[in-house]
């Protein structure tokens, strides 16, 4: 089964967080940021400050802490795409890490419409509703999936990150302020996974 820290600080490094040989946040270097093109304007560990403060954080955004992170991207995004039953690291932190940048609702549709074009006209696993909520259906599909082929999980993955960078070219495309994140999304969250 998927590793929740593993997922968690390859997701943080692409937000801006350093860490040490022995997984400590390096001080200072937590991504604190406020880049006037950023829809969720000051973030740290990643978060928005919008989303900090809904899930309960007072302080200024700069004292934020590795705890309260943790427990947020746990809550809010792992548990949602129930990382801890998939049965391939890599797969878990890629619905993790594009869930964190694209929403939950969002990555669950591109893993259930991945899902769908992938089962060989249902012959491999059922075409499960492409609903936006990831439950038994679409997690039994996933590791039905996985364990169908060797090659599967690299169709999944590059379905995933196909998905993922038209979503981003269509945002850029939109508005112009995202073509500052554009090519950093597109290097670091859209990359192809050696087989």
């Amino acid at each position: 089964m998927a590793d929740f820290a593993v997922a968690l600080m390859r997701t943080l490094g692409h937000e801006g967080v350093e860490f040490t040989l022995d997984g400590q946040v390096k001080p200072g270097k937590t991504g604190h940021g406020n880049n006037p093109d950023d829809p969720g304007k000051e973030t740290n560990f990643g978060i928005p400050v919008a989303e900090a403060q809904a899930d309960g954080w007072s302080l200024p955004m700069g004292e934020m802490t590795y705890e309260f992170a943790v427990d947020h991207y746990r809550r809010k995004f792992w548990n949602p795409i129930l990382g801890d039953a998939i049965t391939d690291q890599e797969v878990a932190y890629e619905l993790f890490d594009t869930a964190v940048n694209c929403g939950i609702g969002t990555t669950i549709k591109f893993i259930q419409r991945a899902l769908n074009a992938l089962n060989i006209k249902g012959t491999l696993w059922a075409d499960i509703k492409a609903d936006g909520w990831l439950g038994g259906a679409t997690l039994g599909a996933l590791n039905s999936a996985l364990a169908s082929r060797p090659w599967m999980r690299l169709c999944i993955l590059r379905a995933i990150d196909s998905l993922q960078a038209v979503r981003y070219i269509n945002l850029a495309e939109k508005n112009q302020k995202f073509e500052t994140f554009l090519p950093g999304w597109i290097r670091a969250r859209c990359g192809v996974k050696e087989e």
